[in-house]
């Protein structure tokens, strides 16, 4: 008997073992995870239409208006056709806005397109950051559900022992009924977990760009040996790179180019006109000839005050939108960074001491078994607290992962691992 129970704890030992960052099945690595989810996602498709199509608009804001053609017939006697006519002119009119107005059209629609490359870092931030915290959760189920896998089956088997027991005569029918509430609450947690992991496949498939119901393996460690830098260093990070701030700035600068465009509709526009001209139609004498005309901006100040002011305003709001922003992200950096920072402190306390001293607890009630000062019951309850224990380490790591993903995000860029 005392074998029996002495191979059932070398199983439990070999399981608790392999828990501190166990590798998964062959499937995708976190690398390849992001990489097809940048190459497969949906948003990404769609953020870079977006920006293909703002880049697009560029030419038509450096564009002039479309040329007319136009026909005048002139001195046709009443009731004549129109070929008995005495001037007849064809032409082409073109109006031309003054050099610098087309400079800072373009220049606005740069600072658009600036605006669409930082929207586009910002999906793809979010996107990467969703893609570890699927993956590290998929990583932390994976092994859960290969520790409760096995401490179901070492329940399964103490069911056994525990009737035999009974059997004969050793123990109590109580002592048994207390092995298959265990045994129960191990299958339980088996199926929710199961469930669980189904579900964050599901989430993973998703992100990277593929149908809810198609299985996804993935392959690599929840082992944590990441250092992120001092909290100034990751303000200046988010301050020089993070692309809402970015977007931000560029909003700024083409709302600013855009209050020097509605100063531009004081300059007169140039108006060309190029034709030929036939005069007596029975002589079909032929003539070139051409227009120039400046448009006089009589009205500006009557209707140009609205777009100056409307501009005026506009550029306002964009520096206050800057300006909320810059604290927004700097908050998101000093919330990220502590969650990070206590995770990183929650592990330590795992390693340095929860971790040894439940391995010890295990060692004490093995040892005290086999020297008969300990019932298996107790044996028992040490193993759950132990499996206990293993499962919050997993749970600890993914939620240190998880904050070191957030804190990407709020970086703005990948730091260095």
């Amino acid at each position: 008997m005392i074998r029996q129970v002495r191979h059932h704890f070398a199983w439990i030992m070999l399981i608790f073992s392999g828990v501190n960052g166990s590798a998964i099945s062959q499937g995708f690595t976190l690398d390849q995870a992001v990489q097809e989810a940048l190459a497969h996602n949906p948003d990404i498709f769609r953020a870079d239409q977006e920006f293909k199509a703002v880049k697009g608009a560029l030419w038509e804001g450096i564009s002039p208006e479309y040329p007319e053609a136009f026909l005048e017939v002139e001195g046709v006697p009443e009731g004549s056709g129109w070929t008995d006519y005495a001037e007849k002119k064809m032409g082409l009119s073109q109006a031309l806005e003054f050099p610098l107005t087309y400079y800072y059209r373009g220049r606005s629609y740069r600072f658009d397109t600036q605006c669409m490359v930082a929207r586009v870092r910002r999906v793809k931030n979010s996107l990467v950051r969703d893609v570890k915290k699927a993956f590290y959760r998929v990583l932390m189920l994976e092994e859960q559900q290969e520790l409760y896998e096995e401490m179901t089956r070492i329940a399964r088997d103490q069911f056994e022992m525990a009737r035999l027991r009974v059997f004969a005569g050793e123990s109590s029918s109580y002592d048994t009924l207390r092995v298959r509430v265990d045994l129960a609450d191990a299958e339980n947690r088996l199926l929710a977990l199961k469930q669980d992991n189904q579900m964050a496949r599901g989430e993973l498939a998703l992100l990277l760009g593929r149908d809810r119901g198609e299985d996804v393996e993935v392959e690599g460690s929840l082992q944590a040996g990441i250092r992120a830098p001092e909290r100034d260093s990751l303000y200046t990070l988010a301050l020089a790179h993070h692309p809402i701030l970015a977007e931000a700035r560029a909003s700024v600068s083409q709302h600013r180019t855009q209050s020097h465009l509605a100063w531009m509709g004081l300059i007169p526009r140039i108006h060309v006109k190029v034709f030929q001209m036939e005069l007596a139609a029975e002589l079909r004498n032929r003539a070139w000839g051409g227009e120039v005309g400046l448009s006089i901006p009589l009205w500006f100040f009557l209707k140009g005050q609205g777009d100056i002011r409307s501009a005026a305003h506009r550029l306002r709001s964009a520096e206050f939108t800057e300006k909320g922003l810059l604290r927004r992200v700097l908050l998101d950096v000093d919330e990220a960074s502590s969650r990070f920072y206590v995770a990183e402190k929650q592990l330590q306390r795992y390693r340095e001491s929860t971790l040894l001293e439940v391995d010890e607890l295990v060692r004490i009630a093995t040892r005290s078994y086999e020297e008969g000062e300990m019932g298996y019951l107790e044996v028992s309850e040490a193993l759950r607290t132990s499996n206990r224990i293993k499962a919050e380490y997993l749970e600890a790591l993914y939620a240190y992962q998880a904050a070191y993903a957030d804190l990407e995000e709020a970086t703005g860029i990948l730091l260095n691992r």
